[in-house]
């Protein structure tokens, strides 16, 4: 349709549309259901953005996170298309403008979270909108098969039977095929056309480096290949200590986690984004909606949960089309330490069992009382009551809010953080004469990590209690070191509660859906070991075991470490030579061993050096002592 193209040119842009985008477009212009399937910048938002423009009513986004919704709602008022997001941070009369503009006048495009659905104010409204197109982004979050199930999409069903005729288009990056006949089901589309573009990704190489020195191999890469990068990891700890490191070898870089200040993360989003700095070190919480198609390299330090979240952040370089590489750098202590983070995000029964009757005893909530009551709570005398590791604690209290047991405030969510904002210099104070506040920021510094980059997160309470000062006391000091500039000193809104959403029952009386738990425990087990498996492959080309994971029938992409030999365990005789003459020099200048010696060489042709190498010591030629260092027998 040249209607469809003049407005993509409008407002995009372009010319034309990527396939399969225009036949997306003119399936839900017929107002037909519809899921599309389109990897990482494969151009999902465009699918719906676009026919919101031409459709008479207005559209509904669903979407799951406030960051995602921000950005895009960003990215289209610099178009110059109208559209808002409903999102936390909002009071109620902004929220009642916002709705007043989506029902009567000129808002177009309004994203919500699954869960407003549910809210009193946003259903009687959304009865009276004159919807044409309902979209839900990250779809896959429906399906309890997915690798991100949130309950709250359950949801979305509602606004079919508030709107029975208007089309829905289901949106994700990566989903197998029962993932996608679920989502069909969960939202009860009527014979959805199913678009799917393929899962290769001809610019991309894949690479997997196991080795026992990740920082020195990750310096090497960096080294080899320039521009824009992403590293992930998968915790907020690391993303300061491997920014830290990777500043201190003058490399630029920024870091990003959700727990981090709204303003600090804008702020390093934003360096990157110009190239101020090349490299942003982060946790999954990063790329969402992040349109930068000139991402070179994508670097993962740490095990992903599941193929799915690892191909999508994968995904985001290369955009451009340009040459571009996906290097995931492991060690063994990995493996195991993905395993432990999946023990812990799905405990037992009877842990999850006992953990809710711990906390009811805790806030001393009888048998058949407590529903509605809420408690000022403090996780971590609660992890020390009850004996178990706070990240523990936070799954099981998380997947009892999922089954409706209870429910937290915000500022349980979002705790008291501090930054210092003084330099090292400013600080010889602390050496001094010891006062009141030299001793709370030497504990402070003692207690928590990265506090000289980014606001991090702080319990009040429990450093009063190990200071052996009064709460009140602490926080008058702290807001006196605010006040003379030392740190910046964000105080939560309020204390943190929980609320009791059900009466405690009876001995035997607390459950959760068993059936639906364990379901969902064994796929994201079965997840894992496909990530796993992926990694200790040494046979099969990367690309086509990720395509044939999601049902799509893959090739050999010819650019990943497989393809390039990785696997191969023998050089060519001119080879052998070559590496022998080398490995002379080498050893003659300086002391070295198998590994280091090895690392010099790229990724793919490591083994064959290794075995070389091993060949040379059965010919007499060199020798490996116990610690692995080579030395020349023959010269």
């Amino acid at each position: 349709m040249e209607e469809t193209k003049s407005i993509l040119r409008q407002y995009w842009g372009y010319d034309d549309f990527r396939p399969p985008q225009e036949q997306i477009i003119n399936a839900i212009l017929q107002k037909t259901d519809t899921i599309a399937l389109l990897p990482t910048g494969g151009g999902k938002s465009i699918c719906f953005q676009l026919p919101a423009l031409i459709l008479p009513g207005k559209t509904l986004v669903i979407s799951p996170l406030i960051a995602l919704m921000q950005d895009q709602v960003d990215n289209l008022s610099s178009r110059g298309i109208v559209a808002k997001s409903l999102n936390a941070n909002l009071n109620y009369r902004e929220i009642d403008v916002i709705l007043d503009r989506f029902v009567y006048g000129d808002l177009k495009i309004l994203y919500i979270s699954p869960e407003r659905i549910t809210s009193e104010v946003f259903s009687a409204r959304i009865e009276k909108a004159k919807l044409s197109l309902i979209a839900v982004d990250e779809a896959h979050c429906i399906s309890q098969w997915g690798y991100d199930f949130r309950p709250a999409y359950f949801n979305i069903a509602k606004l079919r039977e508030i709107h029975p005729l208007v089309p829905i288009i289901a949106l994700t990056a990566t989903a197998t095929d029962k993932v996608i006949l679920d989502i069909s089901e969960k939202l009860e589309l009527k014979n959805p056309e199913i678009f799917k573009k393929s899962f290769a990704r001809d610019n991309l190489s894949l690479t997997v480096l196991n080795t026992d020195n990740k920082l020195n191999e990750l310096v090497q890469i960096l080294g080899r290949v320039k521009g824009c990068t992403i590293i992930y990891v998968r915790n907020r700890k690391e993303t300061i200590e491997i920014a830290q490191w990777l500043s201190q070898q003058g490399i630029s870089c920024g870091s990003y986690h959700g727990g981090m200040d709204k303003s600090t993360r804008e702020k390093n989003q934003q360096a990157w984004m110009t190239n101020r700095v090349r490299l942003m070190v982060s946790t999954n919480a990063f790329g969402m909606g992040i349109d930068k198609p000139d991402v070179r390299i994508v670097i993962h330090l740490d095990v992903p949960p599941s193929l799915e979240e690892y191909y999508q952040e994968a995904g985001r370089a290369g955009r451009d089309g340009k040459e571009s590489y996906a290097v995931t750098i492991i060690d063994d202590a990995d493996i195991t330490a993905a395993r432990t983070n999946f023990n812990d995000q799905f405990p037992s029964l009877e842990i999850i069992s006992s953990v809710y009757d711990r906390l009811c005893r805790y806030h001393k909530v009888a048998y058949g009382s407590g529903m509605m009551e809420s408690y000022d709570f403090h996780i971590l005398d609660f992890a020390q009551y009850v004996n178990l590791p706070v990240k523990k604690v936070y799954h099981i209290l998380n997947i009892l809010e999922k089954e409706g047991w209870v429910a937290f405030s915000e500022a349980f969510k979002v705790p008291s953080r501090l930054q210092i904002l003084a330099n090292h210099d400013e600080l010889e104070f602390l050496e001094q004469v010891p006062t009141t506040k030299s001793k709370i920021l030497v504990h402070l510094l003692r207690k928590y990590e990265g506090l000289f980059v980014d606001p991090v997160k702080i319990d009040e309470p429990r450093i009063a209690q190990e200071m052996q000062i009064e709460e009140i006391h602490l926080v008058h000091h702290l807001n006196l070191l605010k006040s003379e500039g030392i740190i910046a000193y964000y105080p939560r809104a309020s204390e943190p509660q929980i609320t009791f959403m059900q009466p405690r029952p009876g001995a035997d009386g607390f459950n959760i859906d068993k059936k639906s738990y364990m379901q969902r425990k064994k796929m994201a087990a079965d997840r894992l070991d496909a990530m796993i498996l992926y990694l200790s492959n040494e046979k099969k080309c990367r690309q086509r075991a990720i395509v044939e994971y999601f049902g799509e029938k893959g090739t050999d992409c010819r650019k990943c470490d497989i393809c390039n030999g990785a696997s191969e365990n023998t050089l060519n005789s001119e080879q052998i030579k070559k590496v022998y003459l080398h490995l002379q020099e080498t050893v003659l200048q300086q002391s070295i061993d198998i590994k280091t010696y090895a690392g010099i060489y790229p990724f793919n042709k490591r083994k064959r050096i290794i075995r070389a190498i091993k060949d040379f010591e059965s010919e007499g030629l060199i020798s490996i002592d116990n610690t692995g260092y080579i030395k020349l027998v023959k010269v």
